[in-house]
C-alpha cells in the first residue's frame, strides 16, 4: 500500500488544521486505520489541534517534513496554495487528496496535473458529495435510464450562510483570491456534481453580485447557466443570505424526473403531482452527525483507493472542469458575454 505500513496503519499528513482540516482529522481518526500528523503554520491552531487529536508529528512548515515518510497527504490549506502543495506531493511521489476547489485560477494547474500524472500517484479532490448515499443513488438511477436521457437540470442551493459560519468575514471566504464566495466556494460542489452526471461543459453564462453580506470582497449570489457537450443544460441558483436552508435539484429526462431535496430523492414519471417513489437517505439520522460521518466515509474511500480499490471521488481532471466552469462564470458577468469553455 504505502511506504510505512508495517503496522497496517496509513501515515496520513493533514496539511492545514483549520475548520476543514479538523473535519478530516476527525474523519481519519474514526477509521481506526490512520496515524495522523499535521502541518499548520498558525501556532494557536496547531496547539489546539495537538490537544484535540492523537497527533504523532506536528510541524509549522512543510519544508521540515519528510513527505516520503507518509502514505497519504490531505491538503486543507486555502485554495490559492493548492497548486504548489500538489506539486510538492508529486515531487515526493506522495498520494494525496486536495480540498475543493482545485485552485483559484488556471495558473499552474495543467503543469501540476502533468506532474502528478508523471509521478503515477493516486490523487483525488474532496468533493464530499460523491460519497453521499443520495448522490450515488441519483447517479445510478440516471445511468440505469430510469428517466431516459438527462436533458436539463435546475439547482437551488441557498441558505443563511452567516448562521452556519459566523466567522465568515475573517476566513478565506471573504477574499476572492483565496477561493471565497458563492461561485468558487459554494457553487463548486454543484459544478462537480454536474460534471460527474452530465460530462464535459462547453459554455457558461452568469450574473453574480454581493447583494447582502457585508465585510467581504466576494459575491453572495450567483445565477449560472451551463451547456454540456451532450447538448444538455443546467441552471444553478445560489444566495447565501436567505433564511430557509434550501438544497433542491430537479433532473429532467425524456421519460421522467428525479428530484433531490437535501437527502430526499424522488422519482416522477407523470403529472399526477405524486412521485412514483421517494426515499430519505438520512432518515433517522442527526444531520450534523451524519455530515461529519461522511468525512469518515471519504477517509475510508481514500484509504481503500490506496489499496487499489475503485474510488468515486473527483479526479484532478474532473476538478479542472469544475474550476473552468467557476472561472468562466465569473468572466461571463465581468465581460457580459457567454464564455466558451
Amino acid at each position: 500500500m504505502g511506504r510505512s505500513m508495517g503496522d497496517g496503519m496509513a501515515r496520513v499528513l493533514i496539511i492545514g488544521s483549520g475548520g476543514i482540516g479538523r473535519r478530516h482529522l476527525r474523519g481519519y481518526a474514526a477509521t481506526g486505520r490512520a496515524r495522523l500528523s499535521i502541518v499548520e503554520p498558525h501556532e494557536g491552531r496547531r496547539q489546539e489541534a495537538e490537544a484535540m487529536f492523537p497527533i504523532e508529528e506536528s510541524h509549522a512548515d512543510l519544508a521540515t517534513v519528510d513527505l516520503k515518510a507518509f502514505d497519504l497527504a490531505v491538503i486543507c490549506a486555502p485554495a490559492n496554495l493548492h497548486v504548489p502543495l500538489i506539486t510538492a506531493c508529486a515531487a515526493a511521489r506522495l498520494p494525496f487528496m486536495v480540498e475543493k476547489p482545485l485552485a483559484v485560477t488556471m495558473d499552474g494547474v495543467d503543469a501540476a496535473i502533468a506532474a502528478v500524472e508523471a509521478a503515477g500517484i493516486l490523487a483525488r479532490v474532496g468533493y464530499i458529495r460523491r460519497i453521499a448515499p443520495e448522490i450515488l443513488a441519483l447517479r445510478e438511477k440516471i445511468a440505469a435510464g430510469l428517466i431516459g436521457d438527462l436533458r436539463l437540470v435546475y439547482v437551488n442551493s441557498s441558505q443563511d450562510f452567516p448562521k452556519y459560519r459566523p466567522d465568515f468575514q475573517r476566513t478565506y471566504y471573504a477574499r476572492p483570491e483565496m477561493g471565497g464566495g458563492a461561485i468558487l466556494d459554494a457553487a463548486s460542489h454543484t459544478f462537480d456534481m454536474l460534471v460527474w452526471l452530465m460530462g464535459r461543459p462547453v459554455a457558461v453564462a452568469s450574473m453574480y453580485d454581493r447583494l447582502v453580506l457585508e465585510g467581504t470582497d466576494t459575491e453572495d449570489t450567483c445565477l449560472v447557466s451551463i451547456r454540456f457537450a451532450s447538448g444538455a443544460m443546467a441552471n444553478v441558483t445560489i444566495n447565501q443570505f436567505q433564511k430557509p436552508n434550501v438544497a433542491e435539484a430537479s433532473f429532467i429526462g425524456t421519460k421522467g424526473n428525479l428530484t433531490l431535496a437535501h437527502s430526499v430523492l424522488s422519482h416522477w414519471d407523470d403529472d399526477s403531482g405524486r412521485p412514483r417513489e421517494t426515499r430519505d437517505y438520512m432518515d433517522g439520522l442527526v444531520p450534523t452527525e451524519a455530515h461529519q460521518a461522511r468525512f469518515t466515509l471519504e477517509a475510508n474511500a481514500m484509504l481503500d483507493a490506496l489499496d487499489g480499490r475503485p474510488c468515486s471521488l473527483a479526479t484532478l481532471s474532473e476538478a479542472r472542469e469544475s474550476l473552468r466552469i467557476a472561472l468562466g462564470a465569473k468572466a461571463s458577468w465581468d465581460n457580459r458575454i457567454i464564455v466558451s469553455l
